[in-house]
């Protein structure tokens, strides 16, 4: 299992936002290099950039889709994507919704830079912990090599 403790301040330091930041670890998982994902996961930075839906909570949705979704070349979407996806939101509702008041990042950081900081890292740390133990309980592997459920 890769330092996650230091990759995500590494992420941090360089800018990445907190849906970068998971999308950027499922690919370093995957050995990949991907700008124009990484490009187009900016668009659910800071709550979609106008507070709304957490980052943490699509950035996460995204890391799942990024082993069980389709992918036209040579994968079908996974049979299970959408029940692990709804066990990660359910998930993050539970802890995180309910300790901050909901799932919006305006609600989770309030507007206050300072909970950004303080929140954000730990949220996004749980997230990737999260994840993965979505993914292998459904038979994905994390090696870095497929990605892709073994059953």
């Amino acid at each position: 299992m890769p330092d996650d403790d230091f990759r995500v301040a590494e992420l941090m330091l360089k800018g990445y936002k907190c849906s970068h930041i998971l999308v950027q670890i499922g690919l370093d998982e995957q050995a990949k290099d991907n700008p124009d994902l990484l490009r187009a996961i900016s668009g659910l930075a800071n709550g979609m950039g106008c507070g709304l839906a957490c980052g943490v909570l699509t950035g996460g949705c995204c890391l799942i889709a990024m082993y069980a979704g389709m992918d036209t070349q040579k994968h079908e979407e996974h049979e299970l994507l959408y029940l692990m996806l709804e066990e990660y939101t359910d998930w993050f509702r539970s802890e995180y919704g309910e300790r901050y008041g909901g799932t919006d990042c305006s609600q989770i950081i309030r507007g206050d830079p300072r909970l950004r900081n303080e929140r954000c890292p730990g949220l996004i740390l749980a997230a990737v912990q999260k994840a993965r133990e979505i993914l292998e309980a459904n038979g994905f592997e994390l090696d870095g090599i497929s990605g892709r459920s073994q059953g």
